[in-house]
């Protein structure tokens, strides 16, 4: 049955959600972003935008969420305008966003004071894979809110389900995402390699990607790496600077648990490196350049 679904946030991810909920899913979709130009792509695809995270709240059936920083999460759902201020019983909010637990947490429970229900439902997948419709989504919280939300999973997923109480998708999400850091500074050093050693990209990359050595990660940011090119907004799956902020989030989750990481601590200073060269609007890809600098390799 088709509904109208609200998408806050329409970046590369909520982009791409709301085109598959559109065309694949005959879903309503409306919306709103701070950035004009933003609403202006939802309209040319199909969507209706509004002027405000309340309207969009008050005239959806279904909310999804998919914001870059914990204080535009609690402006969407405390602000002036936000999501609280709708009154809508029983709306129930996605939250799709890469945040802590205790962020999302904390706007879990001012939902509930106002009789909705929160989800916690961080997507595996990049931007070619929310625009595919192939992303991972694991749902975490009330059972009976997963319940109403799941029809509309397949329009925008290719594989979903509900992992147990609130906050335990953002655990898997972090876990997930620290082995995204550590492959793709993996494979910035193995293309740094390859040029030392006098191999062919292409050759590296088709050989990587039918071996054991592969991972969605080189599949889907690989090419990318391989090409040079990082701010191709037709080929970008992400810009560092939200993956900056993914690490530092991971980074204090795993000092909350007392956990030795290395390996994840050893890919930090690529990010990092790259970030204080001003490619925040670059793909994080961009790591390559910082691979190939220090290996004393001319940067493409």
């Amino acid at each position: 049955m088709a509904v109208t679904v609200g998408i806050i946030g329409l970046g590369i991810m909520g982009t791409g959600m709301s085109m598959n909920l559109i065309r694949k899913g005959g879903h309503k979709v409306v919306g709103y972003d701070i950035d004009r130009g933003r609403r202006d792509a939802l309209k040319a695809n199909g969507g209706e935008p509004l002027a405000s995270n309340s309207e969009v709240a008050t005239a959806a059936d279904i909310v999804i969420c998919s914001l870059p920083s914990a204080a535009a999460l609690d402006a969407v759902v405390n602000g002036k305008d936000g999501i609280a201020a709708s009154s809508k019983k029983g709306l129930v909010v996605i939250e799709c966003s890469t945040l802590s637990i205790e962020v999302k947490e904390k706007a879990r429970a001012a939902l509930e004071a106002v009789g909705m229900v929160m989800l916690d439902a961080p997507v595996s997948g990049a931007g070619k894979q929310a625009e595919a419709g192939e992303l991972s989504i694991m749902v975490s919280g009330d059972q009976a809110g997963y319940a109403m939300a799941e029809p509309i999973f397949a329009s925008f997923c290719k594989a979903w389900r509900h992992v147990g109480p609130f906050g335990t998708g953002t655990k898997l999400k972090l876990i997930i995402n620290m082995l995204i850091s550590i492959h793709g500074a993996a494979y910035a050093e193995a293309i740094a390699i390859a040029q030392k050693a006098g191999v062919p990209l292409d050759l590296l990359h088709q050989c990587v990607t039918i071996g054991a050595g592969n991972s969605r990660v080189i599949e889907y940011r690989g090419p990318l790496m391989i090409k040079g090119v990082y701010g191709d907004p037709d080929t970008k799956t992400a810009d560092l600077a939200i993956q900056i902020k993914d690490n530092d989030v991971i980074s204090n989750f795993i000092k909350s648990l007392h956990v030795p990481t290395p390996t994840f601590n050893s890919s930090m200073p690529y990010y990092e490196a790259a970030y204080a060269q001003g490619w925040v609007k670059e793909d994080p890809g961009v790591i390559t350049r910082i691979a190939e600098m220090w290996s004393g390799l001319k940067q493409r």
